[in-house]
């Protein structure tokens, strides 16, 4: 019998189980994947960025409950920062900032798992490998978890899963199946963190980077932006910016609407700023004009847009050929037809039910004794180690209100 038993290992598991682990708790981490973390070794390119300096709430996050940034306040606390480089240091990671990102100091992944194995490890928590669970439920107060070798029984059970996005590093919908059979109701899924399908063709686009900003558009009203770099490949837009906006862009085409994209490509140059451009500009090619401002592949794009010869010179367009180059330039409208799929996206939006679930304590309110943590719940984040920071700060807050403090 255990006390408390994690169901994934990945970061908000291991954060658990460590929480759980150093309060006294007897601790079962069960990973259906041949190793701990395998997520991630992927994040971050690679180099893992752990979180944020600055964690806005209602910025930086995504929910469909309109109760969303008191849960984060409730289960994540105000001073979410202070809290994971605490967690982290307390691991023996060192931790460094760059751009008001956090990563290990190496620039490691592998830095930070292995020094959550080493505590998983001198805490004594039995960690069972390559073990999938196939049904959970509770009989008389105790949880039987059945895999496919054994049951195991414990007082109090955290589903960390993680979600279904990237499949060949172990993402799945094992997780939510766990939680709908327990009870909970599942928000809608969709990927989250991926590039945006485009209706119109980019792929002479493929490749070609600018910094620019993007405005979402559904029922003629301006949603959500972001501005930063955005790269157009053969099936669309993406780059983190892009990645951003997808959280939201599933959501309105999960209700049948229309959503297009409206971006401004040179937003660091004004109107006035335009014409003066073509004023210095005057006696050359408005293809060699424009690719004093923009990449040239983009200008010859523009230009076939407003159908004006790249040849032509500036001084030989009207004043409307040229208002037109500018619309285009400042107004760039892509119609969005899909989202990309889970194995190209970062993360799973959507998720359990944030209302059933106690947000002081993250224990469902349906089952006694069951804690969710992380991607599983119906809150995403934006690029920059926002996830990971919900990952890490509801294992912390799981771990630690799963103690039986009578025991």
């Amino acid at each position: 019998m255990f006390d408390l038993c994690v169901v994934g290992g990945g970061m908000s598991g291991m954060t658990a189980a460590i929480t759980a682990a150093r309060l006294g708790s007897k601790v079962l981490l069960i990973e259906k994947n041949n190793k701990l973390g395998k997520k991630i070794y992927a994040t971050g390119n690679g180099k893992c960025n752990l979180g944020n300096t600055y964690i806005d709430y209602s910025r930086h996050y995504n929910s469909t409950d309109d109760n969303y940034i008191d849960f984060l306040l409730d289960s994540c606390g105000d001073m979410p920062t202070k809290d994971l480089t605490d967690f982290f240091a307390s691991c023996g990671i060192y931790i460094t900032e760059k751009n008001g990102y956090l990563y290990p100091n190496s620039m490691q992944a592998s830095a930070v798992v292995w020094a959550m194995i080493d505590e998983l490890k001198r805490l004594n928590v039995d960690i069972w490998l390559d073990a999938c669970v196939e049904n959970i439920h509770k009989k008389d107060d105790v949880f039987e978890v059945k895999t496919r070798d054994t049951i195991v029984k414990s007082k109090k059970l955290i589903l960390s899963c993680g979600g279904n996005s990237y499949s060949k590093l172990g993402g799945s919908m094992v997780g939510y199946d766990i939680a709908k059979g327990l009870g909970h109701d599942i928000i809608p899924l969709r990927p989250s963190l991926c590039g945006l399908i485009t209706k119109e063709d980019m792929s002479s686009l493929a490749g070609v980077r600018v910094h620019s900003k993007a405005s979402l558009i559904c029922d003629a009203s301006e949603t959500h932006s972001e501005e930063g770099e955005l790269q157009f490949t053969e099936y669309g837009l993406s780059g983190i910016m892009i990645f951003n906006l997808s959280s939201k862009v599933g959501k309105i085409l999960k209700q049948g609407k229309s959503i297009s994209v409206v971006i401004d490509l040179i937003p660091n140059i004004s109107e006035n700023d335009f014409y003066s451009i073509i004023q210095l500009n005057s006696n050359r090619t408005v293809l060699g004009m424009l690719n004093s401002i923009i990449n040239d592949k983009l200008a010859g794009y523009i230009l076939k847009l407003s159908n004006i010869s790249p040849k032509d010179k500036i001084s030989s367009l009207d004043k409307k050929a040229l208002y037109d180059i500018l619309c285009d330039l400042k107004k760039f409208n892509l119609d969005i037809v899909d989202i990309k799929d889970y194995d190209n996206a970062q993360l799973t939006a959507g998720g359990v039910d944030i209302s059933k679930v106690s947000s002081k304590t993250l224990m469902s309110k349906i089952v006694d004794g069951l804690y969710i943590t992380g991607e599983l719940l119906d809150i995403d984040g934006l690029c920059g180690g926002y996830n990971i920071a919900f990952a890490v700060l509801s294992g912390i807050k799981a771990g630690y209100c799963s103690y039986d403090k009578n025991k």
